[in-house]
C-alpha cells in the first residue's frame, strides 16, 4: 500500500507575492487586476462589485520583476476572508494586489485542481485559522504559506481526486442555475397571481376562475393572537 506523504508547501514550491501596484496605476481596461475580495466573489460564483485593470505596459514592467502567474499556480487570500484559493487555469495575463494575495508558484509540482481542493479541505483551512492570530483581523502570510502542511498522494491519484471534485462542482453550478431560475419564476408568479394594489383581479389565473377577489379584514377570517389588533387586510378569492 502506498501511503500519502505530508509535506510543507514551502519545501515543494516558491511562495511569494508581486511588486506593489499603486492605486493611481489602476485603469478601466487592460490586464485584469485581482484583489482579495475578487477571489472571494469568484469562490461564490458571484461577480465582483467592480473590475479593476492595469495597463499592459505596467503589467510587463512589473512582471519583469515579479514574474508572471502560470497555469496551475494558486492565489490565496491573505486578508479579510483568508485562505480562499483561486486556481490559475489559463495563460491570460493577470496581476494581483501584493500582501493581500499569496502566490503559490506550483510549476506542476502538484496537480493544480488537487492543490486547489486541498486548500478548501478541513486540514489546510484548520491550519490557516489556527495560524491567523488572535487579533481583530487575522492574516495569512507568505511565511505561514510556506509552513502550510499538505497531504500528497501519487500524481495519478491527485489527478483523479481533482477531476472528481471538479465534476461535482460543475453539477452544483448547474443545479444552482436551475434553482435561481425557479426562484425568479416564483417571484414573478407572486407578483402576477395576487391582485396589485387597487385591483381585485390578478393578472394570471387558473382556468375556471374569473370572479373578483374580496377584500376582508384578517380578523374576520381568522383568529389573531398575541394581543395585537387585527388591522391587516387580505384579498380572498372566491
Amino acid at each position: 500500500m502506498i501511503t500519502w506523504k505530508q509535506r510543507k508547501l514551502g519545501k515543494m514550491m516558491n511562495i511569494t507575492s508581486v511588486k506593489r501596484i499603486h492605486q493611481s496605476d489602476w485603469t478601466d481596461s487592460g490586464v485584469r487586476f485581482l484583489r482579495a475580495r475578487d477571489i472571494v466573489a469568484a469562490s461564490k460564483n458571484e461577480e465582483p462589485d467592480d473590475y479593476l485593470y492595469i495597463s499592459e505596459e505596467k503589467y510587463e514592467e512589473y512582471s519583469a520583476l515579479s514574474g508572471k502567474v502560470d497555469i496551475n499556480d494558486l492565489l490565496v487570500t491573505g486578508v479579510g476572508t483568508i485562505g480562499v484559493p483561486y486556481l490559475v487555469e489559463n495563460l491570460e495575463p493577470l496581476y494581483f494586489k501584493d500582501g493581500n494575495i499569496i502566490w503559490f508558484q506550483n510549476k506542476n509540482k502538484i496537480d493544480g485542481k488537487f492543490l486547489y481542493y486541498s486548500f478548501i479541505g478541513n486540514g489546510i483551512q484548520s491550519f490557516i485559522k489556527a495560524s491567523a492570530g488572535t487579533g481583530t483581523v487575522g492574516t495569512y502570510t507568505i511565511d505561514t504559506g510556506k509552513k502550510t502542511p499538505i497531504q500528497i498522494p501519487s500524481k495519478e491519484e491527485q489527478r483523479k481526486i481533482g477531476e472528481y471534485l471538479t465534476n461535482i462542482d460543475h453539477l452544483i453550478t448547474l443545479h444552482q442555475r436551475k434553482i435561481d431560475k425557479l426562484k425568479n419564476l416564483k417571484k414573478a408568479m407572486l407578483e402576477k397571481m395576487f391582485p396589485k394594489k387597487g385591483s381585485v383581479i390578478p393578472e394570471i389565473r387558473f382556468n375556471g376562475f374569473a370572479n373578483a377577489w374580496e377584500q376582508r379584514k384578517l380578523g374576520d377570517v381568522c383568529e389573531v393572537t398575541m394581543g395585537q389588533s387585527p388591522e391587516g387586510y387580505a384579498l380572498i378569492g372566491r
